[in-house]
């Protein structure tokens, strides 16, 4: 994706080229300014992709040169939404297409900024009419001059068709890639980043809810620290009822690779799950004369949604473990363990959903600062004292059920290095991700 400064470097110093397309504001609730904008889109996907510029006219008072337009005010700003629809009513395949916004330097004008795709493996073309703009059943590519035509000549079909297979033997290769070494993910996109975060956000003010009657010293008030795991499902329907959600959190939660499995509840009250404001609850450090098991790690609170996200706050268990001083150490292998376990939870129970939808995961430790890496079981040698400076660290990935089941280490392994890396620029090997999943993988309860 093109940076600010490069968008802002377009409208600056403005020049059309067979990747870049200039276009005036186009009302797009109007097909004429729909079919404009698709055409333009169609010509750069043939061409191995490019940016449409809005709102940038030609001044014939100073030789056709393209200066900053301000937008109409009866024209909106565009959504992200708006412009598919728009390009998608008239071009086939369907295409996803990002919008960008950057504010000329000097006229403090925003321009919005249309990024087409590149790597289609068959040529795009338009499938309706638009008298005067576009005519279906056409191919349009970028031409001299930076004009959108359709291709005439041999060469111009055989230049096309070439970017068409090189795209689709890419394509190949990086299916080939994915089952030899592996997919790590990429970054999610803001907006369904922003709604998982205001969810668990919205999670963690119910649970200071329900901690605020303990008393001061509670181990279920998690003082030194806790890890927040949460996640979304992309682009799947909602679960039809609260009964249908739990029976998938149960169904996932089946397979346990550790004794305190992600998402757990008891068959007791006030333990038991149960519905609220919409969502189902769980709190497991409700007060309970002679509890075992009453510290951080053993008081999860957890919530869920029936449009598939969740979110779970659990204490540290290091800081429950005899001859470690509490809120002085991670343990080096516990977060691959702990967080891999829960995205394996999570990609079980997206199957639940669809076959193999997208998921957003995000992951939020505190309490880290002046805490060491060590290694419990003496199975790990650790030169120096590995320590955190940083009190947080929050993580997120986006990757799909059967790239997180197939290949956890490769999305795991870039997932968790910021946070290893907190503790005094700690490499976090890949062998040692591959190990212990393998160890973690090989329990079952």
């Amino acid at each position: 994706m093109p940076t600010i400064a490069e968008l802002e470097r377009l409208l600056v110093l403005p020049s059309e080229s067979p990747a870049v397309e200039y276009k005036s504001w186009l009302a797009l609730s109007e097909n004429p300014g729909r079919a404009t904008l698709a055409k333009a889109a169609i010509a750069l996907a043939n061409h191995g992709g490019g940016i449409i510029v809005l709102g940038m006219r030609e001044n014939n008072n100073e030789g056709g040169a393209l200066n900053s337009q301000r937008r109409p005010e009866d024209l909106g700003r565009y959504s992200q939404d708006e412009v598919n629809a728009a390009i998608n009513r008239y071009a086939d395949p369907a295409l996803h297409y990002e919008v960008m916004f950057a504010t000329h330097p000097q006229t403090e004008t925003e321009h919005a900024f249309v990024v087409v795709p590149a790597g289609t493996s068959v040529p795009v073309m338009s499938k309706r009419d638009c008298a005067g703009v576009i005519a279906a059943r056409r191919c349009y590519i970028r031409k001299p001059g930076a004009r959108s035509e359709e291709p005439l000549t041999a060469e111009e079909w055989r230049l096309l068709l070439d970017r068409c297979v090189r795209a689709g033997r890419e394509s190949m290769l990086d299916a080939i890639r994915a089952i030899v070494q592996g997919t790590a993910g990429v970054a999610p996109p803001a907006e369904v980043r922003n709604a998982l975060i205001e969810f668990m956000d919205a999670g963690r003010e119910r649970w200071h809810e329900l901690i605020e009657p303990l008393p001061p010293n509670d181990p279920a008030r998690m003082p030194l620290g806790y890890r927040e795991f949460g996640f979304e499902l992309m682009n799947v329907p909602s679960a039809r009822t609260l009964q249908q959600l739990r029976g998938r959190i149960e169904e996932a939660g089946r397979l346990r690779h550790t004794g305190w499995h992600p998402f757990a509840s008891l068959d007791r009250a006030p333990y038991t799950p149960r519905p609220i404001d919409g969502t189902i609850e769980t709190w497991l450090g409700a007060p309970e004369e002679g509890r075992a098991l009453h510290d951080a790690a053993h008081s999860d609170f957890w919530r869920a949604h029936r449009d598939g996200r969740l979110m779970l706050l659990r204490g540290y268990s290091e800081d429950a473990w005899q001859g470690i001083e509490p809120g002085r150490a991670i343990e080096i292998s516990n977060p691959i363990w702990r967080i891999g376990e829960a995205m394996l939870f999570a990609a079980r129970f997206a199957r639940l959903y669809s076959d193999n939808p997208a998921i957003v995961v995000r992951c939020r430790c505190n309490g880290l600062r002046n805490r060491m890496l060590v290694s419990a079981e003496g199975r790990r040698h650790l030169r120096g004292g590995y320590v955190c400076a940083d009190n947080e660290a929050v993580l997120e990935i986006q990757a799909t059920a059967a790239q997180i089941q197939d290949n956890l280490a490769e999305v795991l392994h870039p997932f968790l290095v910021p946070l290893y890396g907190r503790f005094s620029f700690y490499e976090l090997p890949m062998e040692l991700v591959r190990e212990e999943l393998e160890r973690m993988r090989g329990d079952r309860f």
